[in-house]
């Protein structure tokens, strides 16, 4: 694993993107492929505006899905910590 294809989260980050792709993964699936079949029931698909968007739809989730799987198996959780030295994943305070 090299440093550029780490991903640093907090694991709150973690389990809000994991419950995301959770969500497209079920819900949203369902969703498209409910909306893609009711296009083509309405016939002639190379002049369905709703068909075409049901697919653009489904294109943008599918690619959503496979962006968050590669950053989620590439990510590594990082814990606060609170030190005198910035670091990834520390907390900064800014005083004036």
């Amino acid at each position: 694993m090299t440093d550029e294809t780490t991903e640093y989260l907090t694991q709150e980050k973690f389990g809000e993107l994991t419950k995301e792709l959770e969500h497209l993964k079920t819900v949203r699936r369902k969703e498209v492929a409910e909306n893609l079949e009711y296009a083509k029931s309405l016939g002639d698909l190379s002049e369905n505006a709703e068909y075409q968007e049901a697919r653009e739809t489904q294109a943008n989730i599918e690619d959503r899905i496979g962006k968050l799987e590669a950053l989620l198996q590439s990510a590594v959780i990082m814990e606060q910590r609170h030190t005198e030295a910035v670091d990834i994943g520390s907390t900064v305070t800014l005083r004036k």
